[in-house]
């Protein structure tokens, strides 16, 4: 797969202050590592109609070579999780970070659905380390490993 013209995109919920500001810091983490980041409260900003930002967000997947989705919460938000779905079903791979503490039933973590259509999982417990940058560091350790198995 050639990747140099693709970008990771970046699936989360965007609604409150805190996610947007979460967002917005971890994709700058991503993209000093040297990837390029397309996120959607970013790329979709100026765009009013919803239709037009399900356009423009199905583009964006369309063109990653992975997708780095927050699956935070007792029930991923729907959106992400449209997403995490859209990117499997293309054949292009997810990583799920999780911070939050609380205990799903299936894996302990995630929903079935979700725990199988993500290749990898980035947890950081947010009761021992609520610290971007580890959440950072263990995000870039994951798209790393990912890297090394779609170049091969």
């Amino acid at each position: 797969m050639d990747i140099k013209d693709k970008w990771i995109y970046f699936a989360a919920p965007l609604f409150t202050a805190a996610e947007r500001q979460f967002n917005e810091t971890l994709a700058l983490y991503i993209e000093q590592a040297g990837f390029a980041v397309y996120l959607p409260q970013k790329e979709c900003a100026k765009i009013s109609k919803s239709a037009e930002i399900y356009t423009q967000c199905l583009k964006g997947l369309d063109n990653a070579w992975c997708v780095v989705a927050v699956v935070d919460g007792c029930d991923t938000d729907s959106g992400t999780s449209f997403e995490i779905g859209y990117a499997y079903a293309k054949g292009i791979p997810v990583i799920g970070v999780r911070t939050d503490f609380r205990q799903n039933a299936d894996d302990g973590h995630l929903n079935l659905m979700l725990s199988q259509s993500i290749a990898m999982l980035c947890f950081v417990n947010s009761l021992e380390d609520a610290s971007i940058d580890t959440v950072a560091r263990c995000v870039k350790e994951k798209i790393n490993a990912l890297l090394i198995k779609v170049l091969q």
